[in-house]
């Protein structure tokens, strides 16, 4: 189980065909140019951004974005919530101090820059550490402040994204070649997942069941925050036989991952609850994935419905090219007749019915503004087809 920070090398074995069809675009751009977004806020940030599967050739993309969800479900229990973005730094780019809890649990930094032999200074990920001014610490700088983790080429860097982190200016050269080049994205907790004989729905119906009772006993400990992250293995009777903590970063805003009194005793008591459930009774095992947001989210599921003027067979095929993703969330699932099915990175559908399109999610284990963004995010979704699904 990782805390804070945590690097994999040679984490993917396409990254030098992704590195290559970067080089042929930079070679030239006249016959592989790329549309590169320049994001700059003043005094925070500057760099260039751009949609991977632009650029990069989607077999080796969709290689990887597999890689890369296997490689979270198992270690992390989380799963991606987004499709990465591609990003460019060259002289004088940089990320400022930020933190990232809107965005997921973790963030990570995949690099395809040719560390080894950059020709600039800065670029690497830098990390604040825990702890509070002291006066007894005179003349503090540095890395007693600060981590600093280097873009090395093919590695995985992910972090907790509530950790105020940046990227020092880039002082080196304008050829993108010799830029730090990185996929950028972020990883959130999904609905319970289910790989067994339990019904999905039915596991988490039971899972729902028990948060009630989690809130109620961990009301008090009101400073204790973050996601906790559960593989159980269930025996066929239905109760837990063994339980794993795949992501813990419950910490206190005083002390950061510091050793506390409060956050193991919300601890305890959550894996207790956890560890006591019981399913239904089946005829083989199932492993469930079950993540818990401290303090605990609004448990009640987004629920909504729009109108529409079409077909329903004209409405699932505007549907069908303007789904994939709403807002910034890459909505992993399929079509089940006239009912987009969503397993990931929330549990939920949007069914198309004559005059109607309803959306029905389970409550994410989502900070208050995720669930928010989301939600606008899907209102935003049926705005569109009020306006550009009146087909008939």
């Amino acid at each position: 189980m990782f805390k804070r920070q945590h690097v994999v090398r040679d984490f993917f074995d396409g990254a030098n065909e992704m590195r290559d069809a970067l080089d042929l675009c930079f070679r030239d751009p006249y016959t592989h140019s790329i549309n590169w977004r320049y994001f700059c806020h003043p005094g925070m940030y500057a760099y260039l951004r751009t949609a991977p599967q632009g650029v990069l050739p989607a077999s080796v993309l969709d290689r990887f974005t597999r890689h890369l969800r296997d490689w979270c479900l198992e270690n992390l229990g989380l799963v991606p919530a987004d499709v990465p973005s591609l990003h460019l730094m060259v002289n004088g780019c940089r990320l400022g101090l930020h933190s990232d809890f809107h965005n997921g649990v973790w963030g990570y930094v995949y690099s395809l820059t040719r560390w080894d032999r950059r020709k600039f200074s800065g670029g690497e990920t830098l990390l604040l550490r825990d702890g509070v001014p002291s006066y007894k610490r005179h003349h503090v700088h540095g890395e007693v402040l600060y981590e600093l983790v280097p873009a090395n080429f093919n590695q995985l860097l992910i972090f907790d994204d509530r950790i105020v982190h940046g990227t020092p200016v880039i002082e080196g050269s304008m050829d993108p070649v010799e830029g730090r080049i990185a996929l950028v994205g972020h990883i959130r907790a999904t609905s319970p997942m289910v790989d067994g004989s339990i019904a999905p729905e039915d596991a988490r119906r039971t899972v729902k069941g028990v948060l009630p009772e989690i809130h109620e006993r961990i009301r008090g400990y009101k400073d204790v925050q973050g996601t906790v992250v559960y593989r159980l293995h269930v025996a066929e009777t239905g109760m837990v036989e063994s339980i794993a903590i795949l992501t813990d970063n419950l910490v206190t805003q005083a002390i950061g991952y510091d050793r506390s009194e409060a956050v193991s005793a919300v601890r305890a008591i959550v894996q207790k609850e956890v560890a006591r459930l019981q399913f239904g009774a089946t005829n083989g095992k199932t492993t469930i994935i079950v993540p818990v947001l401290i303090p605990l989210p609004d448990l009640r599921p987004i629920e909504f419905t729009v109108p529409h003027g079409a077909s329903c067979s004209e409405m699932h095929q505007w549907a069908s090219s303007h789904l994939h993703a709403i807002g910034e969330l890459d909505l992993r699932g399929g079509w089940e007749g006239w009912t987009y099915v969503v397993t990931e990175p929330i549990s939920g559908c949007v069914r198309i019915e004559p005059g109607q399109v309803v959306f029905s999610f389970d409550a994410p284990m989502w900070v208050p503004s995720q669930r928010e963004s989301f939600q606008t995010a899907l209102r935003d979704w049926a705005a569109a087809v009020r306006t550009d699904a009146q087909l008939n």
